[in-house]
């Protein structure tokens, strides 16, 4: 999570989303949004990017390099 103006936005970091890890980062941000109240959620990684909705929950995949 990231704290700005006091409020809360959920965020999700790993190297990179595959295969292994993906329902676990994938999950965790989910229930994130969920006990906050929030419809999206950002998952940082290397160098991948793409959008998804999961369980009503726009989820952007985003390069660490484009979110700083």
């Amino acid at each position: 999570m990231v704290k700005k103006d006091n409020d809360f936005f959920p965020y999700q970091v790993c190297f990179e989303l595959n295969e292994k890890n993906r329902k676990r980062e994938i999950d965790g941000l989910v229930e994130c949004c969920n006990r906050l109240g929030k419809t999206e959620g950002v998952i940082l990684t290397n160098d991948q990017e793409k959008k998804m909705k999961v369980k009503s929950v726009d989820i952007k995949v985003l390069p660490v390099w484009k979110w700083l």
